[in-house]
C-alpha cells in the first residue's frame, strides 16, 4: 500500500489497511504473521516534512530462542514518524544518531510505502529475546532432549575437564 502525497487533502490524510498473512513480507524470517495486520493512522504535512501516527495490531508466530517452541505474540504497537526527502536527510549533516533521530525515515517526496513501514515495526516491537516462559531449560547440549519435558542425566556426569583434579583431591579425602 502507498500513500501518495498529493492525494493528500489540505496537507492531512488518514489511511486504514488490513494485510492478510501472505501479503505482506517480514525481513526477518523468524517472524510469521499468525492473523490479519491492522494498521491505520494519520498523515501531515510540515513543511518539507511528513508526519505519520499511526497504531499497529497483529498475532506473530516466532519460535522461542532456547527450545523452538511455537510461540503467539500479540503486537499492539503505537508509533509516531517523520519523513523528510534525501536531500533534507544529507543537507542535516549529523555526526551522530539521537533519540529522535530514531524516528526519522527517509522517502523519496512522493509517497509513503505502507508496507515497509508495516515490516519495520512490527520488527520493532517484537522483543529481542523470545522465550515460551522466563524458566525456559532449552535443549540439552549432550543429547538434544528438550529439558522443559523430560529430564537427562549428560549434566550430571558430564565434568568441565579443568576441574577433573580439584574432583579427583576432593574424592581422595572422603
Amino acid at each position: 500500500m502507498q500513500i501518495e502525497l498529493s492525494s493528500l487533502e489540505s496537507s492531512k490524510g488518514q489511511f486504514a489497511h488490513t494485510y492478510q498473512p501472505d501479503e505482506l513480507s517480514l525481513l526477518d524470517d523468524r517472524l510469521h504473521l499468525a492473523g490479519p495486520a491492522k494498521i491505520s493512522g494519520k498523515v501531515r504535512r510540515d513543511g518539507e516534512k511528513l508526519r505519520v501516527s499511526g497504531h499497529l495490531e497483529v498475532r506473530v508466530q516466532a519460535e522461542c530462542d532456547r527450545c523452538l517452541q511455537l510461540l503467539d505474540l500479540p503486537i499492539s504497537q503505537s508509533f509516531k514518524l517523520e519523513y523528510v526527502t534525501r536531500a533534507q536527510y544529507e543537507a542535516l549533516e549529523v555526526a551522530e544518531l539521537l533519540d529522535e533521530d530514531l524516528c526519522l525515515s527517509v522517502f523519496d517526496g512522493e509517497k509513503i510505502d505502507v508496507d515497509e513501514l508495516v515490516g519495520e515495526q512490527l520488527e520493532l516491537a517484537v522483543p529481542f529475546q523470545t522465550l515460551c516462559q522466563e524458566s525456559c531449560k532449552g535443549f540439552c547440549l549432550t543429547c538434544g532432549v528438550n529439558l522443559n519435558l523430560e529430564n537427562c542425566n549428560c549434566r550430571e556426569a558430564e565434568i568441565d575437564p579443568r576441574w577433573e583434579e580439584l574432583r579427583k583431591l576432593v574424592n581422595r579425602k572422603s
